[in-house]
């Protein structure tokens, strides 16, 4: 059971945050400055069993207008290129050596559009994500209400207050995607 200490604003501002700095991790990816290897090397590789960043395993460099990422296990360089490959950044791969070369797009208008749509909706997801933990906190409200450890004032300004945080950490998400928004039109 909840307890009246375990329930608070700043536990709601803390699993709220949570989806604002996982948004901010997601929309950094969506990059059109392609020189930079964040794109590529913070994918996640099952590694006998562990998720383990691609940075992690392997030397990454540009050269060429391309990434060529050397893995110090060669045994899984198929599972590195089928995950660049459906990692919905429009990547496409090929094997030299023993070393991953990822060709870069060209950065056209109709790439832009298309990271543009993959924003909007990762910006969706995050908004339902912040709804969804409004819709906890808010039947974890009702629960101590019913149990008599919240009063029914104190629940009122519990809920205020939740809708209050919610509000302002869409904003938060929504002005996170302008900003993302213009520097991918620009």
């Amino acid at each position: 059971m909840l307890y009246k200490y375990e329930l608070n604003e700043e536990k709601i501002e803390i699993e709220m945050n949570k989806c604002v700095c996982s948004f901010k991790e997601k929309i950094s990816k969506y990059n059109l400055n392609f020189n930079n290897i964040n794109i590529i090397s913070n994918l996640y590789i099952d590694y006998y069993g562990y998720k383990t960043k691609l940075y992690k395993l392997s030397n990454i460099c540009f050269e060429n207008n391309c990434f060529k990422i050397s893995l110090f296990d060669k045994k899984i360089k198929n599972k590195v290129r089928n995950i660049i490959e459906t990692s919905n950044l429009n990547l496409t791969t090929n094997i030299c050596d023993n070393n991953i070369i990822v060709n870069l797009p060209p950065i056209t208008e109709q790439y832009r559009i298309k990271i543009l749509n993959l924003l909007k909706k990762d910006l969706e997801f995050f908004k339902i994500s912040i709804r969804n933990k409004r819709k906890f906190f808010k039947n974890n409200i009702k629960i101590l209400l019913k149990n008599k450890i919240f009063s029914k004032d104190e629940s009122l300004l519990l809920n205020n207050k939740l809708q209050f945080m919610t509000n302002k950490y869409i904003k938060i998400l929504s002005m996170l995607f302008l900003n993302k928004k213009k520097n991918i039109l620009i």
